[in-house]
């Protein structure tokens, strides 16, 4: 099996879904949290996983204030 990474993860992201949280009962959405915070729990304590993520948002965070020059100039 493939060993996931911050970007392979991020693959399963999808904008165009769209849910109406109001529609889903407190315990199921409590329920879909409490999964997903365990998920990330646990791929943060991989030291390969953390690094990785610490290196995509440095990159983010330069590339936004890149972008946020460029609009100012």
């Amino acid at each position: 099996m493939k060993r996931k990474t911050a970007e392979t993860v991020a693959i399963f992201v999808c904008p165009a879904a769209e849910i109406d949280i109001g529609a889903v009962p407190k315990l199921e959405t409590d329920a879909l949290c409490r999964c997903l915070i365990r998920s990330a729990r646990k791929a943060f304590e991989n030291p390969e996983f953390a690094a990785e993520y610490e290196t995509w948002l440095r990159k983010r965070r330069e590339n936004q204030a890149t972008q946020t020059e460029e609009k100012s100039a």
